[in-house]
């Protein structure tokens, strides 16, 4: 066969196909459109309704999905600020795998903080982007139902209706296609996210591991004993190595407080409140008469305001970042001391100025050697040397500790602070010595920063107090003011800031000998392990959040009995139903703190109704009294016979109600005791209140005329002689009666009021001096028995 032949033949063949394929796509469409056909039902009219509200709750998800897709998931902050946390662990995992051996245990404990942080960011963008990814998927599945609905494709006669449902299904597919892309968004930034906080994890707990292997090794010789050092085993001077601390710090603290500037924010919110507070109470105490007087009993606020403040800010505000890293609380410390400096300085003696001059020098030196990363010749010497210098001002503080400020209270803790912190700097030049370095540098700063802190927590509690006072002086004439007893209250302060100060003492020497992990650890641990007594499953954080707010509903309610107290009532003389309401808010302050101290606690109710129950049992065998004094004090509270100043008599006891509390009142007596009266007695017992209508009192005294005396003339000298007595009350005006015909004389009785119970007795007395002058002057005598 012939090449063209052959070429028609398969040409042939090639029709042939094309042909067969042709007609089996003709059947396959026509089977197709015949199933589609077959799908597509003529609804009819009863089903129209139903498909018209269909379509109208159709159209309302699609709408609302469309505004919350546009609303609802956006992650631009989240793209915004995921590029630089990818570079700061960059940077970080670089300078581990670089200089990581050489890191020391600040460094490695800075990276740590800020490596946190990093985490916790990372951690808080996975759980939002995990919560849109399922809400995307609901709200996916529910179009699709949407899409699937064979009633949206059905022949439909009613035009409008038609082209409704191609509308729902033409947004149904455009929203459709929105969200994958969306989701397919979001899976993808979260996978970015998981991956760099895997890696956040892993050179987290290799740093912390690498820490924890450094601090087992610093109790071993790290480098030479310090007489055996030569400068050429050391890479870098003295001065560049701190160079470089310095530009490593500023990084550090750049990068902490750039994911910390809500905290920031609130810091410099809290520090203009309090300082605008304190300037408009000092502005307020200056143009009162007797300023000079007020501001004689403070000494640092009348230094300056505003750098008391700036002190202030700078003691509190490293508590607000929770843990910052140790370049950042120097940091904080340099400004602190800079306004400690200002403040106290006026106040040393000639030789404590000395003292205080070396003392922040070498505060300064242990500051910055603090945050060193490499060890330096110099630095060796210079640890031994500041050691030394911290001995000697150790020493001359012991010695002169009594005459180290002038105008100022000196604190009975100087001499154990002195004392301990001797002992560390032995310790500190001891490791030195022996070749320890990172043992003698912490002992070292931990040294000079228990000097610092304790005058600081000195100052600082000095100037709380100062605030306070100036607080009640530059509103003495306020309502508010008039019940607060500024001695008590200085007291009970000054009580509570000395236990806080020494907590945040504990802590910060915890943190500079490097075992604040340790301790948060084992702290943890013991609050939140979980232990079990019997069946009941409990843990120590539990109760100690039950007895806390416990604690905390006692010192609010205890604050508020002293704050509307019962001092200027008593003084004064003045009825006051304050009391009674701050009694019932005491008891619901109580309650709410139980029921919340409850809940807190995670207490099973069933554990509660028991307890309630056996509670029930005990009020039945032994405490019939107690619940009754309790039940007697609300019925006080609310019906009021009794309140803050009145001058009442329960059986042989008499005199002002200083205080209603929930068991029992007290009743200060005219001796000077205070009588304690439960509150079922004032109820059950016969109450005599003279004070509860108003504060006048009737008061009576006899006198005795001869017989031959002329009785009407007698009783309107003493009725005139009486009116001209001002504390004497008009109305109802004084009754002159006669009482009795004697066996010697006639007994005339003058009954009188007096505004004032407390001045009845004055006014009695006054009253019958004038009555015996003016009868005298008439030459009336005043008949006695005779003798014998």
């Amino acid at each position: 066969m012939s090449l063209i032949g052959h070429f028609k033949s398969c040409t042939r063949i090639f029709a042939i196909l094309i042909l067969t394929f042709s007609f089996h796509e003709v059947i396959a469409q026509q089977k197709k459109d015949s199933t589609i056909t077959k799908s597509v039902k003529l609804l009819d009219e009863s089903q129209i309704p139903l498909l018209v509200t269909k379509v109208e709750t159709y159209n309302f998800k699609i709408d609302r999905d469309k505004f919350l897709l546009q609303r609802s998931y956006d992650v631009s902050r989240i793209e915004k600020t995921l590029p630089d946390i990818i570079k700061k662990i960059k940077v970080f995992k670089l300078r581990f795998e670089k200089n990581g051996n050489n890191m020391n245990l600040r460094s490695l404990n800075s990276a740590v903080i800020i490596l946190a942080e990093v985490e916790e960011n990372l951690s808080g963008y996975k759980t939002t982007l995990t919560e849109y990814v399922s809400q995307l998927k609901k709200s996916n599945a529910d179009l699709n139902k949407i899409l699937n609905d064979a009633e949206l494709k059905c022949n439909v006669s009613d035009s409008t209706l038609r082209t409704q449902l191609s509308e729902i299904l033409n947004d149904g597919n455009k929203l459709n296609k929105a969200e994958r892309q969306i989701l397919i968004k979001i899976n993808l930034l979260s996978s970015r996210i998981s991956v760099n906080l895997l890696q956040t994890k892993n050179l987290s707990s290799d740093m912390v591991y690498l820490s924890i292997s450094k601090k087992i090794k610093m109790w071993s010789m790290e480098e030479a004993p310090l007489f055996k050092a030569k400068p050429s085993q050391y890479e870098t001077s003295f001065f560049e190595t701190v160079t470089k601390a310095l530009e490593r710090s500023g990084k550090i603290i750049t990068i902490f407080l750039g994911g910390k500037l809500s905290v920031v924010v609130l810091s410099i919110l809290i520090f203009s409140l309090l300082t605008s507070w304190m300037i408009s109470n000092m502005r307020r105490v200056k143009k009162m008469d007797d300023a000079e007087s007020i501001l004689a009993q403070i000494n640092f606020l009348k230094r300056g305001v505003f750098m008391s403040s700036i002190f202030a800010f700078f003691t509190y505000v490293p508590f607000l970042f929770a843990n910052p890293t140790m370049s950042l609380l120097h940091a904080f410390e340099v400004f602190r001391l800079g306004a400690l400096c200002f403040l106290i300085f006026p106040f040393l003696t000639k030789q404590s100025k000395l003292i205080w001059f070396v003392l922040v020098i070498l505060w300064v030196f242990y500051a910055l050697d603090d945050i060193l990363l490499d060890s330096a010749f110099g630095e060796r010497w210079g640890l031994f040397i500041a050691g030394i210098l911290l001995i000697v001002i150790g020493v001359k503080i012991i010695q002169t500790r009594n005459k180290l400020f002038v105008g100022l209270d000196p604190s009975p803790a100087t001499k154990a602070l002195a004392i301990f912190a001797i002992i560390q700097v032995l310790l500190s030049i001891i490791f030195n010595l022996t070749g320890r370095l990172s043992l003698a540098k912490i002992f070292g700063v931990s040294a000079v920063e228990c000097l610092m802190l304790g005058i600081t927590l000195k100052v600082f509690c000095t100037l709380v107090l100062e605030a306070v006072y100036l607080q009640t002086e530059a509103y003495q004439s306020s309502r508010f003011s008039d019940f607060i007893n500024y001695k008590e209250l200085q007291f009970r302060l000054q009580r509570y800031l000395w236990v806080i100060a020494c907590m945040v003492f504990f802590v910060s020497f915890i943190r500079n000998i490097t075992l604040y992990d340790v301790l948060t650890t084992a702290t943890s641990n013991f609050f939140y392990e979980t232990r079990s007594l019997g069946s009941y499953k409990f843990t120590f954080a539990s109760i100690a959040i039950f007895i806390c707010i416990i604690w905390l509903s006692s010192i609010i309610s205890s604050f508020i009995s002293f704050f509307f107290g019962h001092e200027k009532a008593v003084t004064g003389g003045k009825r006051s139903g304050l009391n009674s309401m701050m009694l019932l808010i005491r008891l619901a302050i109580w309650t709410i703190g139980f029921f919340i101290a409850v809940a807190a606690a995670g207490i099973p109710i069933d554990k509660l109704s028991i307890m309630l129950g056996a509670l029930g049992v005990g009020i039945g065998f032994g405490l019939q009294n107690i619940v009754n004094n309790l039940v007697s004090g609300v019925i006080i509270a609310f019906e009021r016979p009794i309140q803050i100043g009145d001058q009442i008599e329960i059986g042989t006891k008499s005199g002002i109600v200083k205080e209603i509390g929930v068991r029992s009142s007290k009743i200060h007596s005219a001796e000077g005791s205070d009588i304690i009266v439960p509150n079922g007695d004032l109820l059950s017992q016969h109450l005599i209140n003279w004070t509860m209508q108003d504060r006048s009192k009737r008061v009576e005294f006899n006198i005795s005329v001869p017989y031959e005396t002329d009785i009407e003339s007698t009783r309107k000298l003493i009725a005139d002689k009486l009116a001209k007595n001002e504390h004497v009350l008009p109305i109802p005006k004084p009754l002159i009666i006669l009482q009795d015909f004697g066996e010697y004389a006639i007994t005339i009785r003058t009954l009188l009021w007096v505004a004032d119970l407390t001045n009845a007795g004055e006014v009695r007395t006054e009253a019958m001096n004038d009555v015996k002058t003016v009868l005298t002057e008439a030459g009336i005598k005043l008949q006695v028995r005779p003798m014998g």
